[in-house]
């Protein structure tokens, strides 16, 4: 089955992002932003998949990511 350039461009954008991956500890602001940078890219992505289950879990994964970058931020502010 051939993948509509939608696809593959969504595809190429999370490959991208994952790559940005900080080094080091996952309790910074970096940390947190790259998170949302893959909630973004997962959210695209979600977009143009085929299959109704694997829009949901794209979604899902999104929603996760921008949850977990929220607790950061929030045990960051605690120690500022």
């Amino acid at each position: 089955m051939p993948v509509s350039p939608e696809l593959r461009a969504a595809l190429q954008r999370l490959r991208e992002v994952r790559s940005k991956r900080p080094q080091g500890e996952r309790e910074t602001e970096s940390f947190a932003a790259w998170r949302e940078m893959i909630a973004d890219a997962l959210d695209s992505l979600a977009g143009v998949l085929i299959y109704q289950e694997d829009r949901q879990r794209a979604a899902a994964e999104a929603a996760a990511a921008r949850a977990e970058a929220e607790r950061i931020r929030v045990e960051l502010d605690k120690l500022a």
